[in-house]
C-alpha cells in the first residue's frame, strides 16, 4: 500500500462512522445520499462538531436572502438553522426560488451554518 493512500483510508473510516445516519454529509466532494431540508438540518447535525478534514452539507430550500459584496455572493436559507451559501455566482436566484445548495460545512454556533465553497442550483 502507497504511504499517501493510508491517511485517506484513514479518513474515510473515521467519516464514514461520524457521517453514519447522516445522509446529507459527505466527504467534501462526494456525493450525499439525499439532501437535508430546513426542518431537519438540527436534528442531522446535532453532535457532528467541526472535523478536522472537509465534509459537505448538501440541502434544499427556499432562499430568504440573496446579497453581494461585489466579489462573492451570499446566499441564505432555513429560518430556525440559517444556512449560508458563499459562492462566486447567483445565477439569478432570488429571495424565494427554491434551490440545492452544496458545500463544505462548517458549524458557526448553534442556529448558522456556513456553505464555504459552495454551489448552489435548481432542483
Amino acid at each position: 500500500m502507497k504511504p499517501l493512500i493510508l491517511p485517506f483510508l484513514l479518513v474515510q473510516l473515521v467519516a464514514d462512522d461520524a457521517l453514519k445516519d447522516r445522509p446529507a454529509f459527505s466527504l467534501g466532494d462526494q456525493a450525499a445520499q439525499t439532501s437535508a431540508q430546513c426542518d431537519n438540518i438540527r436534528k442531522m447535525s446535532a453532535g457532528l462538531g467541526r472535523p478536522e478534514y472537509r465534509i459537505d452539507l448538501t440541502i434544499t430550500g427556499e432562499l430568504t436572502t440573496v446579497r453581494s459584496d461585489g466579489a462573492l455572493w451570499y446566499l441564505l436559507m432555513c429560518r430556525e438553522v440559517r444556512v449560508l451559501c458563499v459562492t462566486y455566482e447567483s445565477n439569478d436566484m432570488k429571495a424565494g426560488d427554491r434551490v440545492i445548495m452544496k458545500g463544505g460545512y462548517n458549524r458557526l454556533d448553534d442556529n448558522h451554518v456556513m456553505l464555504d465553497p459552495c454551489l448552489a442550483n435548481s432542483p
